[in-house]
């Protein structure tokens, strides 16, 4: 890890401090502290220049280097927390979108196939009356899903009433009807 400029510059300001201390060998002092402002470079890493302090009896090193695995500690635990936060805002985020992007598809898809289906489909008033002109005959009903074949027994509002030849009973929603022919 490279040292801060405000760290660096702290520990100048310590290793001046040092230097300015009264000392019986002046020249020793010099030279620790010229060796630890060497040290004390970009490049260095604060393991190295803790141990180079902790060598020269300069400073006890434990605390800080408990205090520095402390801080370590507590910002990787801050960084995961924050990225799980993020992680399960954007998950959460993303499936209700999407979510909503489906329901909303869906949505308009059935609208306009409604509305198609109300533009090219006859009127239901006419196709009403169609079919009550054929009543009690033998009819084919086309839908979107199947052909039906029967006697049409029933015109209501809203549906039909087709029995087919085996007895089966069918009723058909008007909008559901394509196509109409007389057998």
């Amino acid at each position: 890890m490279a040292l801060s400029s405000e760290a660096k510059a702290r520990l100048l300001n310590l290793l001046g401090t040092l230097q300015s201390l009264p000392t019986t060998a002046t020249s020793t002092t010099t030279t620790t502290t010229n060796n630890l402002l060497n040290t004390a470079n970009s490049s260095t890493n604060v393991t190295e220049l803790l141990n180079t302090l902790n060598t020269n009896g300069l400073i006890d090193t434990s605390l800080i280097t408990n205090l520095l695995n402390t801080t370590t500690t507590n910002v990787t635990d801050l960084l995961n927390t924050t990225t799980a936060s993020a992680t399960d805002l954007l998950n959460t985020t993303t499936a209700t979108a999407t979510g909503l992007l489906n329901t909303t598809t869906t949505a308009t898809t059935n609208l306009l196939i409604d509305l198609l289906r109300l533009r090219l489909l006859p009127s239901l008033n006419a196709l009403r009356n169609d079919l009550t002109n054929r009543l009690n005959q033998t009819v084919q009903l086309s839908t979107e899903y199947e052909t039906l074949t029967g006697v049409l027994l029933a015109v209501l509002s809203d549906y039909v009433v087709l029995v087919e030849s085996d007895g089966t009973m069918h009723f058909v929603n008007l909008s559901k009807i394509e196509t109409v022919a007389s057998l």
